[in-house]
């Protein structure tokens, strides 16, 4: 495993499947968040979606014979990826959605790629900050606006508050693949097993103070909705981001934060036959052409 102070290669086919992969799981998310939401509140929700993400990869290092991490140093970075990484921004973008509309909420989750190309310059070696890597950060952001319309930038309708959550939300994101570059080596799925159990042993209580333990309907439609975060936007992105983040810097990955409002009109296409418009495919160009431009090879 490459360590927080090796050198980066160039971006392999792998690489790019495993980025493609991040955006194509969380963009499913956003679509079932909104079902989930009709049936319990978003902390009930995000405390289920990490109560079954822990169990789930508990399995699977019981299931592979996975050492589980030991140490004070390990603990504190699983504690730290836990509440940067799930209990955190999953209550402050949830929160937030509820006084602004998507249109905002993905300009400010823009803030994520932004964020950690600045903090990856200064905390991650090998990570600079170069013209090109602005550029293409810069174009992606465009792609964005472009997605969403530039009137959710001139918008004056949204409630400061829930538009600092959300960008609060973003930022946690940037600090936790920082975060995951700097952590001492250990086997992924031990390190994710005790990341998502650390999370789920800080949202529970804090719902249960907020919501007062009240159960969502125990029925197929209420449920399906925080089993399948769980499982899959959570246990196997967390993985998949693990394994990414032992090969590539910070801010090649931060790039999945512009694909994946592109993914998630593509899943409502898809599930819920909405149109794709010029327009979508417009932003995913620009958003592709910022990624190849902030990570292609230098010359010489």
């Amino acid at each position: 495993m490459q360590t927080p102070d090796a050198r980066f290669g160039p971006v392999r086919l792998r690489h790019v499947i495993m980025l493609l992969t991040l955006a194509t799981v969380w963009g499913t998310s956003f679509l079932t968040i909104k079902i989930g939401v009709d049936y319990m509140s978003g902390l009930t929700l995000t405390a289920i979606r990490l109560v079954v993400a822990a169990a789930a990869i508990l399995i699977v290092a019981v299931v592979t014979r996975t050492a589980w991490p030991t140490g004070a140093k390990i603990w504190a970075f699983c504690f730290a990826l836990g509440l940067f990484g799930n209990s955190l921004p999953f209550f402050l973008i949830s929160w937030g959605e509820e006084g602004i509309d998507s249109g905002r909420a993905a300009i400010l989750i823009a803030v994520m790629p932004l964020t950690t190309l600045v903090l990856s310059h200064f905390l991650v070696k090998g990570d600079r900050l170069t013209l090109a890597k602005l550029f293409g950060v810069i174009l992606g952001f465009v792609g964005i606006v472009v997605l969403v319309g530039p009137a959710a930038l001139t918008d004056e309708g949204g409630r400061v508050l829930h538009q600092l959550a959300v960008a609060g939300g973003a930022i946690c994101y940037a600090v936790t693949v920082i975060i995951i570059r700097h952590m001492p080596p250990t086997p992924i799925v031990g390190r994710a097993a005790l990341t998502h159990v650390l999370a789920a042993a800080q949202i529970v209580p804090v719902t249960l103070w907020i919501d007062g333990g009240v159960l969502p309907p125990m029925t197929f439609e209420a449920l399906w909705t925080p089993v399948y975060l769980g499982l899959f936007p959570t246990a196997m992105a967390t993985l998949v981001l693990f394994k990414l983040s032992s090969e590539r810097e910070p801010s090649f990955i931060a790039f999945q934060n512009y694909l994946v409002p592109i993914f998630g009109v593509f899943w409502g296409a898809l599930l819920l036959n909405e149109v794709v418009t010029p327009q979508v495919l417009a932003a995913l160009g620009l958003i592709l052409c910022g990624i190849f431009f902030a990570n292609r090879p230098k010359r010489g």
